[in-house]
Formats: structure tokens, sequence, C-alpha cells
């Protein structure tokens, strides 16, 4: 493992999670690739299949997706046990973390996460999120598998 790509890829990580804390929009779309993308796999709909989770490809429709999420999303709390690994060539990072938002609604938002984020010249080229989908069902008034609301946890 270098230094150098270890340093970088830690350094977009902490620049990416001030952007998100911040919610700018702005600041985020500068550290995309053009044809970045963005993958939910275990999400409310319940299937894993490709075409049954929600992709989002492209800068705008990823900006757009994050747009959506900072509107439905109140104040970001501290996130905790956060553990962070990088591959030896700084391309890849992988973070697990506990996340705890308070959303607009009033409900809480507390969600474990496994997020993959794969690196070009030190802009995310694909980001993988796995979370509980159930919290976030719940959170953002999704339903589950398309026909069950969440009303308690």
């Amino acid at each position: 493992m270098t230094a150098d790509a270890t340093t970088s890829a830690q350094e977009t990580l902490r620049r990416w999670n001030r952007a998100i804390r911040a919610k700018e929009l702005d600041g985020l779309r500068a550290m995309m690739t053009d044809d970045v993308v963005i993958e939910l796999p275990f999400n409310e709909s319940g299937r894993t299949e490709q075409g049954f989770f929600r992709v989002y490809r492209g800068r705008d429709a990823c900006v757009d997706f994050w747009r959506e999420a900072f509107a439905q999303e109140g104040r970001v709390n501290r996130s905790t046990e956060i553990e962070t690994s990088v591959t030896a060539d700084g391309a890849r990072i992988f973070v697990e973390f506990q996340g705890d938002v308070t959303m607009q609604s009033g409900r809480a938002y507390r969600n474990r996460y496994v997020m993959r984020f794969d690196l070009v010249d030190g802009r995310i080229s694909r980001l993988r999120e796995y979370y509980n989908p159930i919290q976030s069902a719940y959170a953002f008034g999704r339903p589950v598998a398309g026909r069950f609301h969440i009303d308690a946890l």
C-alpha cells in the first residue's frame, strides 16, 4: 500500500463526509465522475436482482438522489462505530458506520451502513450503499415490497 494513495483516498472520504453533513450538492457534484453510478442493492423493494433495486447513473441523477434525501432529512447527528478500509492502490474504500438522523417529519432514523466507494483520479465513480431497508422505509415513508408501510419500529 502506498502512503500517497491511501492518504488521497482518505482525504476524498473526508471531503465527501463534510459535503454530506453540510448538504452541499455542488461539493458532492464536484467529487463525482461524469459517469458516476450509485447503487442501493438492499432497499425497500425487498429484491436484490438487477432492475429491482435503485440505481442512479450519471452525475445529474446522483445529485438528484442526494437532493431528494436531503429534502427529507432534518438534522444529521453524529455517526458512530466508524470503520474504514482502503485498498492498497487507494482505488476503493469501504466504510461501516452507525448513522443517526432526525428526519424533517421528526422520526428518528438510525441505520447501520456499509458503503463501497470506487475512486478514479480522486473522484467517486461508483458508490454502493448497503443498509437496513426496514429502518429506511420507516424514516422515509417508503413501502416495503411496494405495499407494506411501517408505522413504528
